[in-house]
């Protein structure tokens, strides 16, 4: 490598990245977001609509940084269950393994919500190679199986080592809910 090889670097028009809608990707992400706290909403609808002074939902504005995406402004919902405070707090969209995380926060532990494809129980790693000129560089043994459109959805990640993911429904929200505000 050379001060000319940086250069034409630098000069070149057609880096790897320029191609990627940043914008969009937080936009969906965003959505994303929104769509599981009307999830969350609605499955706890029955007890909030009884006046119940007991449970309340309350959402706040967090301000979260990421790599290429920059500053964005991004909703946490804070639930109170009998003066327990509840915090659901979104990390991001920028992770490897997932297309978003909200972590559930209770005095009792921390519950991991991630974004992936509805398909999944477990963690899939997939690996794909590209050239210099974007043209996919994998062999035949190496090409996805899939033709599969990816569809995603939020589930709950346990902890490692041996890491699942459940799927995400009223009942265990509701679960994962109890299990931060109780010791058991």
């Amino acid at each position: 490598m050379s001060l000319k090889d940086l250069e034409e670097f630098l000069n070149d028009d057609n880096n790897e990245g320029n191609n990627f809608d940043w914008e969009k990707e937080k936009t969906d992400w965003l959505t994303a977001v929104d769509d599981f706290y009307r999830n969350i909403t609605e499955w706890l609808k029955p007890i909030t609509e009884r006046d119940n002074s007991n449970l309340k939902i309350t959402l706040d504005t967090l301000v979260i940084n990421e790599e290429d995406i920059g500053e964005y402004e991004v909703k946490k919902m804070n639930i109170s269950l009998k003066g327990k405070r509840v915090v659901l707090e979104p990390i991001g969209t920028m992770l490897i393994g997932a297309r978003g995380r909200i972590d559930m926060k209770g005095t009792y532990g921390t519950v991991r919500f991630v974004l992936v494809d509805k398909r999944l129980n477990k963690p899939n790693v997939t690996v794909r190679v590209v050239d210099s000129t974007g043209e996919k560089a994998l062999n035949e043994t190496n090409k996805s199986t899939s033709s599969l459109p990816n569809d995603f959805g939020w589930k709950i990640i346990t902890p490692p080592p041996n890491v699942q993911y459940i799927p995400l429904n009223e009942e265990t929200f509701t679960q994962s809910l109890l299990s931060v505000i109780r010791n058991v």
